[in-house]
């Protein structure tokens, strides 16, 4: 496993071998807040046929509780409006407000809007979820890996532009790793108490990109391991240290209660608050069925470091979720009436494992990233080989329908035909669906200065030993359109030029569709249509300079990501290619 602080310790060993780690950073410029009650702004989340939870914080001196008014309206004037209420926000959930308002009609756009201490929040935009026999087309906008200190959140605003029926983020909202000042974090230390998880959230929410996404569409999210620590488990993290940072439960708590008070999320069980895996009904074409791979039942990763990886990779017992989950996403997957099963996945399910020679060994071993002969990510479903095969082999059952799986985490663009039963040889029995990160250092930021190298040769690398990986790119942050039909399914791979504010341009890189009678993949003609009707528009997003932006630099990495381990051992392979 590859620990944030072994590798700073071990930067001199990569500048030895020839691996430059750099990444982009942000020439700090002083971000003032307005003076404004809802100066974080307003979201939705988890829409449903006939409701969706509405979400804002209101910033108050007042210690005490607050009254916010609410209300949904069929138009942006908020005229006519269909139904109002007095909330509370108070110091216990730090003064957000979290309302699910219900009686609403499906497939339907709505305003909404808040008003406390005499003054009222920008009016948000959101859509209900389609009714159960509504097979029309539904539209996701799919992001993971934002971190405020790498970089401008570019993809953000260029997905707000789009037009789309709710947005998914996988995870990794927040990081809490403070390496560099591209853009200050806030606190200045690394979070580890509820205020500052607190703190850290109020600072990402006055982004205005990601503030503009909020506004415009509903969200459903799952948490990754940056929202509390890197590398996160059950019982603990790499990237936590109890002697200087406190006992890992009290941590977690703290970081997940601050995850919930902050994002527009309903909770599925008010007995068990921090249970976020939990399904969508989007009509008669899919179920978003959402899961959580970190911090509900996870075993510890394998290393090196273990008496016998081998061993403990093939451990029958080795979880990465809760068997309660298991037992629930089996059901799921079995009884789901819709055509599509689509699963929001933190980490890559599809084989990521690369035979190396020894030489890889030599260099990976003290970072801990070769294991049983193979450079892997061991904190990937790669870890878990026997809780993969379980889950794969109900997805390969004949009355499951079809499956695909979105995935974010390791900061690059996948398309893969996932193989049965995790094993290489196997025939495809879902695909997969890989986005990029939206700031989190790229791949080609990461393993050398050579970016071309990356993107090409180390990537052909990868796809010449992974029969089932159909498209691979290594170097472009952005985000993932997926249009999902009954019959077939397309996924638009959307690139932004650069998070740094040098431009702010985007291209689609890859067209990918799957049909709903077999778990391939095939070139798209082209990307997804516009649509015949789009939503009313808000007004035009601020001006891509506002907002704290700035102009991004470049200093050594202070991190890195899973991604990192299989990108040094195909970068090894290819250069002893050409040495040959």
């Amino acid at each position: 496993m590859l620990d944030r602080r072994d590798l700073l310790r071990r930067m001199p060993s990569f500048a030895a071998a020839g691996f430059v780690l750099r990444r982009p950073v942000i020439d700090p410029q002083p971000q003032v807040p307005p003076p404004l009650a809802f100066r974080h702004g307003v979201a939705s989340g988890d829409p449903a046929p006939d409701r969706v939870v509405l979400w804002t914080r209101v910033s108050t001196e007042d210690p005490g509780t607050v009254a916010v008014r609410w209300a949904v309206a069929r138009d942006a004037g908020m005229t006519d409006v269909v139904a109002s209420g007095v909330s509370r926000a108070g110091p216990e959930r730090d003064w957000t407000v979290h309302v699910d308002v219900g009686g609403l009609a499906p497939a339907t756009t709505w305003w909404y809007r808040f008003e406390a201490l005499g003054q009222g929040s920008p009016v948000g935009r959101t859509r209900t979820a389609p009714g159960r026999d509504d097979r029309g087309e539904v539209r996701l906008g799919v992001v993971s890996c934002a971190s405020y200190a790498a970089g401008l959140f570019s993809a953000y605003r260029r997905l707000a532009e789009r037009d789309l029926d709710l947005v998914v983020h996988l995870g990794d909202y927040l990081y809490e790793s403070n390496e560099g000042d591209q853009r200050p974090h806030v606190p200045e230390n690394e979070p580890v108490t509820l205020a500052d998880y607190r703190a850290r959230y109020a600072q990402y929410r006055t982004d205005p990109d990601l503030q503009a996404l909020h506004q415009r569409f509903p969200m459903a999210a799952v948490w990754d391991d940056h929202e509390v620590a890197g590398n996160a488990w059950e019982g603990g993290a790499d990237d936590h240290n109890p002697r200087t940072e406190g006992p890992w439960g009290q941590r977690r708590a703290a970081a997940l209660q601050a995850y919930l008070e902050w994002l527009p999320l309903r909770r599925p069980d008010p007995a068990a608050p921090e249970r976020i895996w939990r399904s969508l009904s989007l009509g008669a074409t899919a179920e978003l069925v959402l899961i959580d791979t970190r911090h509900d039942g996870r075993d510890r990763q394998v290393a090196t470091s273990f008496p016998d990886p081998a061993a403990a990779l093939a451990d029958p017992g080795r979880r990465i979720m809760s068997e309660a989950q298991h037992e629930w996403l089996a059901e799921r997957l079995r009884t789901s009436p819709a055509a599509w099963r689509v699963v929001a996945n933190q980490v890559v399910v599809s084989p990521l494992r690369i035979e190396v020679p020894p030489a890889v060994a030599q260099v990976g071993r003290p970072l801990g990233l070769v294991v049983a002969g193979a450079v892997m990510n061991p904190d990937q479903w790669d870890g878990y080989p026997v809780a993969r095969r379980r889950v794969l082999d109900v997805v390969a059952e004949p009355e499951v329908g079809p499956v695909v799986l979105l995935t974010g985490d390791i900061h690059s663009s996948w398309a893969f035909e996932v193989p049965a039963a995790g094993d290489p040889a196997g025939a495809p029995v879902a695909v997969e669906l890989v986005t990029p990160s939206v700031t989190s250092a790229a791949f080609a930021q990461i393993v050398g200065s050579d970016s071309s190298l990356v993107a090409t040769g180390a990537a052909n690398v990868v796809q010449d030993q992974l029969p089932y990986l159909r498209w691979t790119e290594w170097q472009h942050h952005g985000y993932l359109v997926v249009g999902v039909r009954p019959e077939s399914l397309q996924a638009d791979w959307w690139h932004v030029d650069a998070v740094d504010g040098s431009s702010d341009a985007e291209a689609v890189a890859a067209s990918w569709v799957a049909e709903a009678a077999e778990p391939r993949l095939r070139p798209a003609d082209g990307p997804l249509a516009a649509r015949p009707a789009p939503p009313p528009p808000l007004p035009p997003l601020p001006a891509p300079d506002a907002g704290g932006r700035g102009v991004v630099g470049e200093r050594l990495l202070g991190g890195a990501i899973g991604g990192v381990t299989l990108a040094l051992g195909a970068l090894v392979v290819l250069r002893r290619r050409r040495q040959a």
